[in-house]
């Protein structure tokens, strides 16, 4: 998703908030008051699905706390026949004195990243309710890597100045990352030479205790003998002397 399709449906999102929030406001004993729901309602389908909103006119209504009662007042002002100028608009009715700005200090990237990979892993998790004990066994490698990406990202991973604002402009930051995961970790990790590593571990380990037994049991067989030679009898004589 490119940045202005970015800016896009994130000014679609705060159109949809901001028409919830004058339907919570709305007065149902004043007739007035619903007749204006009922206008606003109405530009709000318009802005939605018929405008062919320019990257300008995009920005422009995101500096804006209420975007749709700011462009309800261009509406009223436009005098133009086929088009909708909302820039021209907006420097006709004044609007940049005339209505709050929306907030210039934004949420931390980081957090809100954070926030989006959250959603990007239940939903995939949700996915994975509606598929059969035999599709989760042989999608486990992909679950395994959802799952280690959304740790990494979160719990592990350093992010550097800008990295988190690229990814929120994407709707899918946890699978754009897991896609490109290394799929095998010999690909990327020195595993021969790491399983020879253990392997010359265990011998080191094991030399110690061969020896450690074979000493062991060249003690008891001494041991044997020498209480073998004390329970003898030093007069006895051998059977084939007394024979003699």
């Amino acid at each position: 998703m490119s940045l202005e399709q970015e800016a896009k449906r994130l000014l679609m999102e705060r159109l949809d908030d901001c028409l919830k929030v004058h339907a919570d406001l709305l007065d149902s004993q004043d007739i007035g008051s619903i007749y204006e729901l009922q206008d606003l309602a109405q530009l709000h389908y318009y802005l939605k699905v018929e405008h062919p909103f320019t990257p300008a006119e995009v920005e422009a209504l995101l500096s804006f706390q209420d975007p749709l009662e700011v462009a309800r007042w261009c509406k009223e002002e436009n005098t133009h026949t086929h088009s909708f100028p909302i820039c021209e608009l907006l420097e006709k009715i004044g609007a940049y004195h005339k209505f709050d700005r929306f907030p210039p200090a934004q949420a931390d990237p980081k957090a809100e990243l954070i926030k989006r990979l959250g959603q990007n892993y239940f939903a995939y998790m949700e996915k994975l309710d509606s598929l059969s004990t035999g599709a989760l066994v042989a999608n486990a490698r992909e679950i395994a890597t959802v799952q280690e990406v959304y740790t990494y990202l979160t719990e592990h991973y350093t992010f550097q100045p800008g990295e988190a604002e690229l990814l929120l402009r994407l709707d899918d930051p946890l699978g754009y990352i897991s896609g490109r995961w290394p799929q095998n970790v010999y690909d990327t990790f020195p595993v021969e030479d790491k399983v020879a590593e253990d392997i010359w571990e265990l011998s080191q380990e094991a030399e110690p205790l061969q020896l450690q037994e074979s000493g062991s049991v060249k003690d008891r067989l001494q041991k044997a003998i020498e209480q073998s030679s004390r329970m003898g009898d030093p007069d006895k004589k051998p059977h084939h002397e007394k024979e003699r």
